[in-house]
């Protein structure tokens, strides 16, 4: 039987978790690092078995994934990796020049702008500063966000974490665990210690965040207090809470036309 292929984002905000499935080193599983978006294609073209990946690209290939209700990717209020950096207010906003690595963001700030500002997806998130020059906003996620609003590249930094839970009083669920349907079937005991290292990963995040924070602070370019308050601001577990998160903006991204219908949650067991 060959490996479960797992993705593993590689940004600040999925270290606590990874943090621990390193130290783990969990057998039958191979692991490959990317940004959302690749991970999304790899679990969606079958080169990946199982990943955390955007929400709303869960949601357009459910048909053929599992929920792993054992985590996900969350905040309640400002998240700061998030941004949509912009030179005017966001009133005035009427051109956008998206991340091409995060489909949940990207949605998420249709559902809250709506359908009159133009998007336009850049070839890199290097391409922000030249697009806020010429006077569009630049959405950025993941540690191109947490340097650019560190950095002050824009006037106007607007969090889409807190503007989505002052719209709701929800927390928004940027990405969800999801496996596809046959590697739940052909390979049970290895994404049964998957999922148990999942949590467990949680739980040693919530024991012990100034270590994560630490460990955190020798690999990505930012001091150890700021990787603190920063990780305090994100949820991994998937509760009743981040379960009406993630409905609320399934429904929300439907009626905006970037979901053609909410699908059912359906989910391995726990």
């Amino acid at each position: 039987m060959s490996d479960l292929r797992v993705g593993r984002i590689s940004a600040l905000n999925m270290f606590p978790v990874y943090h621990h499935l390193e130290r783990a080193a969990l057998p039958g599983v191979t692991f490959t690092d990317g940004l959302p978006a690749l991970l999304n294609a790899g679990v969606i073209g079958g080169e990946l078995d199982v990943s955390a990946m955007s929400s709303i690209a869960y949601a357009r290939n459910a048909d053929t994934l599992r929920l792993l209700p054992v985590g996900c990717i969350a905040c309640e209020g400002a998240v700061d990796s998030i941004r949509l950096l912009s030179p005017v207010p966001l009133e005035d906003v009427r051109r956008v020049a998206v991340t091409p690595h995060s489909a949940s963001s990207v949605t998420l700030l249709r559902v809250l702008v709506g359908p009159e500002v133009e998007f336009r997806v850049m070839g890199s998130d290097l391409e922000a500063p030249a697009a806020l020059a010429a006077g569009e906003a630049a959405l950025l996620i993941a540690d191109a966000a947490l340097m650019a609003h560190r950095d002050r590249i824009a006037p106007h930094s607007l969090d889409l974490g807190e503007l989505w839970q002052q719209r709701t009083g929800l927390p928004m669920v940027f990405a969800v665990w999801a496996v596809r349907e046959e590697a739940a079937v052909t390979r049970p005991a290895a994404l049964d210690a998957l999922c148990d290292a999942i949590s467990s990963g949680s739980g040693a995040f919530a024991a012990d965040p100034d270590g994560v924070a630490r460990a955190a602070a020798q690999r990505f370019p930012f001091d150890e207090a700021y990787i603190r308050g920063y990780l305090a601001r994100l949820r991994y577990g998937f509760g009743e809470a981040e379960r009406a998160g993630l409905e609320a903006f399934l429904d929300m991204a439907r009626a905006a036309g970037e979901l053609r219908e909410v699908p059912a949650l359906r989910a391995v067991a726990a």
